[in-house]
């Protein structure tokens, strides 16, 4: 590995924090090697062969070292705490991400890492500023070892995120098993407040779908009207008693009664669909709001189905969460 100085030039912006990054890569490496061999020494089998072997070396390193462990990590963890916000800063004056607040989660391995016993995280960071410089050009690093890097970092991160995630969504099945009336506050909380655009865009959905489906089916429908109107006529008792006292005109006149009927139908049918599909029309805002009103009343079979659908839904998005996706990589890479 070496550093390209040359490279900084082409970065005299951020140099500082390059630069910064650079002392950062050396101190997190120091401490967390500082943490693998105190647990090295301390608790494992290792440190019981090593103070068998050269039980000097094992005394000395717990009366003068160990002892200190704790506070200069301590020290430590302020001082990335310290850092975070900096960069956090810069973030936000830099307008890096969408809304100021997106960088702790963006980096939640770095705010993880801060909190006791999760020091390895500083891992990912290390491996993140690694990758970080030597696409910017700064530290050349051989191809085998960033492909190395890179690899294993992805997975070290999907394990860690797909656990995170796993956990969240069994604690909230756990919530909706436990019969909390989370339907109703749906629709109290959720649904209700936004009543007026639901119903809104419900009454302006129905006035686009009837006038689509009448420009595409208009022949169709006056053909369904007329031929609804003829067996109408043709099986009318009133009519056909009449019709047999006209013999000679009857057949005439039914005729034009189709015709006439068929024509004044079909213009109700045109005036009340053209109605239908004007956007502000009153009876779809009130056909709408009887909608919602019915789909919000307060339902217990509509709530268990409303409770076992969103844990049914949660449970294929654990499996999918579950699968790893590194390993399917790999074997996509093998074939």
């Amino acid at each position: 590995m070496v550093i390209n100085w040359h490279a900084f030039k082409e970065h005299k912006e951020a140099m500082p924090l390059l630069i910064f990054d650079i002392a950062m890569l050396a101190l997190i490496s120091l401490s967390l090697l500082w943490l693998l061999i105190d647990s090295l020494l301390i608790n494992t089998g290792i440190g019981i062969l090593l103070s068998q072997q050269a039980p000097h070396l094992v005394l000395a390193y717990e009366k003068n070292w160990h002892p200190h462990l704790k506070l200069y990590d301590t020290l430590f963890t302020l001082f990335l705490l310290f850092e975070l916000v900096i960069r956090w800063g810069w973030a936000i004056y830099k307008q890096t991400y969408h809304r100021w607040f997106f960088y702790p989660f963006v980096h939640w391995y770095d705010v993880l890492a801060c909190l006791p016993n999760l020091q390895f995280l500083r891992l990912l960071r290390l491996v993140s500023v690694f990758y970080r410089l030597h696409k910017l050009g700064i530290l050349l690093i051989g191809t085998r070892l960033v492909r190395f890097a890179k690899k294993y970092y992805s997975i070290v991160l999907e394990e860690i995120s797909d656990r995170i995630v796993l956990n969240v969504l069994e604690g909230i099945q756990k919530e909706l098993k436990t019969n909390n009336p989370v339907a109703s506050e749906l629709r109290e909380k959720v649904l209700n407040p936004q009543k007026t655009i639901i119903t809104q865009w419900f009454a302006n959905r129905i006035s686009h779908f009837v006038d689509i489906s009448y420009q595409k089916h208009e022949q169709e429908l006056a053909i369904y009207l007329n031929q609804l109107t003829y067996h109408a006529i043709s099986h009318n008792q009133e009519w056909q008693q009449l019709k047999r006292r006209l013999p000679f005109v009857g057949g005439l006149i039914e005729q034009e009664l189709n015709a006439v009927v068929s024509s004044l139908v079909n213009d109700m049918a045109q005036t009340i669909l053209k109605d239908l599909s004007h956007k502000d029309n009153a009876a779809l805002h009130d056909l709408a709001n009887a909608a919602f009103d019915t789909f919000t009343l307060s339902d217990e079979q509509l709530d268990v189905a409303i409770e076992k659908i969103a844990i049914d839904a949660i449970e294929i998005i654990k499996k999918q969460v579950a699968v790893q996706q590194w390993k399917l990589d790999e074997e996509n890479e093998k074939k």
